[in-house]
């Protein structure tokens, strides 16, 4: 492995999800800190790359702490009890921390969150956009490698759309559900070093086999056919399609029908369902902040216990005495506000 001049005092490490968007914020501090030797440290030093989720986060300490470093970046990772708790020991150890993400629990806990790191960027925008504008900022230069990668990130978490080839598209989505599914951590660090590179033309550092994740996409009829036999049940609220399938058992992850659905509409998607424990929740599918807005706002209402996801794609869990035209009324009101 090269590393660019870098002195020997090796103190930094990244934290990032699996997915595009934390490779891709990884990649870019990566490049910051390495090669331009200006981000979050003055100077070039290495920089240790560890793989997490919000659940992992309780298993990366002990590695964390073991590589004595002065500073730490948590990127793309919801806020939870496990970050909480993952969070307070880093204090403790003296560790200067930076927490950059864009998930919806993390910006309802903003304010817990700022006490307990010493930099925190939160926004609606993916992980990698963010990282993105501080780059910008700190008038780092990045490669234009990483700035398609960025594009591409954006482009898969919702954000408007740039002229980017399609097959590059399914390309970066392909990578990103490879590392997802495989969690192989050896792959990860490569495509961040891949991707951190000032060198130009070198192929990736692994093959991607794209129709592998593309096709079955393509051709998931079964998946097509029950989201149009959902949709025929779906309310029209303004814009938005409302769906209630709390008495179907789906067999494909909630996700999936949501995006199905959304194709079909072409609009936003909230869709009603049940889990195994039969409590209520709420997925929302949209291309713009509307998934974003609708949790959120139910969650301040009392009406959601919990939330999950970003942007484009949320999860709501609704309160056990919760009444759903209550829910579909104040959701009709949210609309509203936001046409």
């Amino acid at each position: 492995m090269i590393y660019w001049c870098i002195e020997l005092s090796s103190n930094v490490v990244v934290v990032a999800d699996w997915d595009i968007d934390g490779v891709v914020s990884a990649a870019q501090i990566v490049y910051s800190q390495e090669v331009v030797g200006k981000y979050p440290l003055d100077g070039k030093r290495r920089v240790f790359l560890i793989p997490s989720t919000s659940k992992t986060l309780p298993f990366i300490f002990n590695e964390v702490s073991s590589l004595n470093v002065s500073h730490l970046v948590l990127l793309d990772i919801a806020y939870s009890r496990d970050v909480m708790f993952f969070l307070k020991k880093i204090k403790s150890l003296n560790i200067y921390s930076i927490y950059i993400d864009h998930h919806i629990s993390s910006f309802i806990y903003s304010k817990t969150i700022e006490s307990l790191v010493d930099e925190f960027i939160v926004g609606k925008i993916p992980t990698a956009y963010l990282v993105y504008q501080l780059m910008n900022s700190l008038k780092i230069s990045l490669t234009s490698r990483l700035k398609a990668f960025i594009e591409a990130a954006n482009t898969i978490e919702g954000g408007k759309q740039k002229a980017l080839n399609r097959k590059f598209i399914q390309l970066v989505i392909a990578v990103s559900k490879t590392l997802a599914h495989s969690r192989n951590r050896e792959q990860w660090e490569k495509l961040i070093r891949w991707l951190s590179s000032p060198l130009p033309q070198t192929s990736m550092p692994f093959n991607i086999n794209i129709d592998k994740f593309i096709e079955p996409q393509k051709n998931s009829e079964d998946l097509n056919l029950f989201a149009n036999e959902l949709a025929l049940r779906a309310e029209k609220i303004f814009n938005v399609r409302f769906i209630d399938a709390r008495k179907t058992r789906p067999r494909y992850r909630p996700s999936a029908i949501a995006s199905a659905l959304y194709r079909i509409f072409k609009n936003p998607v909230i869709l009603l369902l049940n889990n195994k424990e039969d409590k209520s929740y709420i997925v929302v599918k949209s291309k713009d902040s509307t998934a974003y807005i609708v949790a959120l706002e139910l969650y301040r209402k009392g009406i959601a216990i919990d939330i999950m996801g970003h942007q484009t794609l949320s999860y709501t869990l609704l309160r056990d005495d919760v009444d759903i035209n209550q829910v579909k009324n104040f959701i009709r009101n949210i609309i509203l506000k936001k046409m």
